[in-house]
């Protein structure tokens, strides 16, 4: 690749505002070379499936990513990229006028780049700001680059879902973006046991499922406590961590059993790795299965059970 190095003196940033209005028009062109990440990387970003403690919560409950573990996700797996911004003029982030600033992330790698996104600067409260000071300047330029980070990368991006859209249509979008496995054949409930362990595997009547309830069955899988957490209080809070990292608010945005063995796969995936378990991710993957895709609360329990009886037996085992 060839390189082309210019050399700037002083006079040519005398009048950064026609720098920046060029700087405008060629990218409105086209004119700069694209950053481009694979679909592989992306995919891989998109459903990283240990975001759900880096998860926090605003004052109206909506969840966003942690900026410390977003930037340390894109240097452990993109580490020579970063986050820049515009500049309107030297140093000087922040475009528009008061009640529409706005910043303009994207993603870098030093000569190529992402298209910029447009972030409003707003207060906490998520409304547009007035008057600029500072420390609005700095925390909108982290929540700025964070979604930069998901927008380009995947990581998190699910957490947006819903967010240009009227608010009671979000949870059908979000329901959308949640990733529903193959679904998996139920053994007749006499003879389905976990290999290695003595108790049945989660099991249910084909014929006749349960009707759906996301709320009622989180809650009585919590108040059963299958994971054997210390109390139910610790229980729920692990259905809620659980919720958080498949990036939906509450139970009631899930709408199939498909999509409930999604939370009842996190839950057992949390567990397992607080528990430090060593399986290898396809023995996991198997495991998880046998419960994900059943459609009936006490079968879903008893499987997780069974699955908590596996552990003690043959994972950890002293050698």
């Amino acid at each position: 690749m060839n390189h082309t190095f210019l050399t700037y003196s002083p006079s040519d940033f005398s009048s950064m505002e026609d720098s920046a209005k060029q700087a405008m028009t060629e990218r409105a062109l086209g004119i700069f070379t694209p950053l481009e990440i694979t679909a592989e990387a992306f995919r891989a970003a998109y459903d990283t499936p240990d975001i759900g403690p880096h998860i926090e919560k605003d004052y109206k409950g909506l969840s966003y990513l942690s900026w410390p573990f977003a930037f340390r996700y894109l240097k452990e797996h993109f580490p020579t990229l970063f986050v820049a911004f515009e500049e309107k003029t030297i140093g000087w982030p922040v475009f528009g006028e008061p009640g529409a600033f706005i910043l303009r992330p994207y993603l870098t790698d030093g000569v190529r780049r992402t298209p910029a996104l447009v972030f409003p600067v707003m207060d906490r409260k998520h409304n547009s700001i007035q008057q600029l000071d500072g420390r609005a300047i700095s925390d909108n330029i982290q929540r700025a680059s964070v979604k930069a980070i998901a927008t380009f990368t995947g990581l998190g991006l699910r957490l947006y879902a819903g967010e240009d859209i009227p608010k009671e249509e979000a949870p059908k979008l979000q329901q959308d973006t949640i990733k529903t496995p193959a679904r998996t054949k139920t053994a007749p409930k006499e003879n389905a046991t976990a290999a290695g362990s003595e108790g049945p595997v989660a099991t249910a009547d084909t014929g006749s499922a349960e009707p759906f309830d996301a709320k009622a069955s989180l809650t009585a899988v919590c108040k059963a406590n299958p994971l054997n957490y210390a109390d139910e209080k610790a229980a729920m809070a692990a259905g809620k961590a659980a919720l958080e990292s498949i990036g939906l608010a509450r139970a009631t945005e899930i709408k199939s059993w498909q999509a409930f063995g999604n939370v009842v796969a996190a839950m057992m995936t949390l567990w397992a790795k607080e528990q430090e378990i060593v399986i290898g991710k396809a023995e996991m993957t198997e495991e998880i299965s046998l419960v994900r895709g059943l459609e009936d609360t006490t079968a879903i329990i008893e499987g997780m059970k069974a699955f908590v009886a596996k552990k003690q037996e043959i994972w950890r085992r002293p050698a």
